[in-house]
């Protein structure tokens, strides 16, 4: 994985977008103390490299009509790829990772209902070539999403190089 060089300013940026991902780049950039034209060239170079995304969060148990389900899958190692990208690739996921422990990946689902579940989890999860076994987990109540973390870099670590 590639490692990209960012600075204090861009971690500035970066938190104030957390904050408020809609907010004015003007306004962030009165905050952190730069001009709007470098906040903009700024956020377009985090943008391109993937390293920033802007988006929007919706409940969907707020929302109504959809329950969500968080499904831990063992799968055997040469095929890990291909099951993270048939996983990627299924309208009902709504996030996959890859994990290290008991399970390989973790992945959130959305469902109609219970019935709806159990037809994601055995008739498409569990076909997928690859893929040993599954556990899964209705999820009751979200009571925290975000992604606001701090983006300093780990201590003892090589901020900004390229490997």
């Amino acid at each position: 994985m590639t490692q990209h060089s960012i600075d204090d300013l861009d971690r500035a940026i970066i938190r104030e977008l957390e904050a408020d991902g809609r907010r004015a780049l003007r306004e962030v950039a009165r905050t952190v103390g730069t001009s709007e034209a470098t906040v903009r060239a700024r956020v377009k170079r985090l943008r391109e490299l993937n390293l920033l995304r802007i988006i929007a969060f919706a409940d969907p148990r707020e929302i109504g009509g959809l329950d969500l389900a968080l499904v831990a899958i063992k799968v055997e190692p040469a095929r890990h790829a291909d099951v993270v990208a048939a996983l990627v690739a299924m309208e009902d996921t709504s996030y996959v990772s890859t994990l290290l422990g008991e399970t390989d990946i973790s992945c959130e689902i959305q469902s109609r209902d219970n019935q709806h579940l159990w037809e994601i989890l055995h008739q498409q999860i569990a076909t997928i070539a690859g893929v040993v076994s599954l556990t899964s987990q209705p999820i009751l109540a979200v009571h925290k999403l975000g992604y606001q973390h701090p983006v300093t870099p780990a201590p003892g670590t090589a901020a900004g190089t390229d490997t």
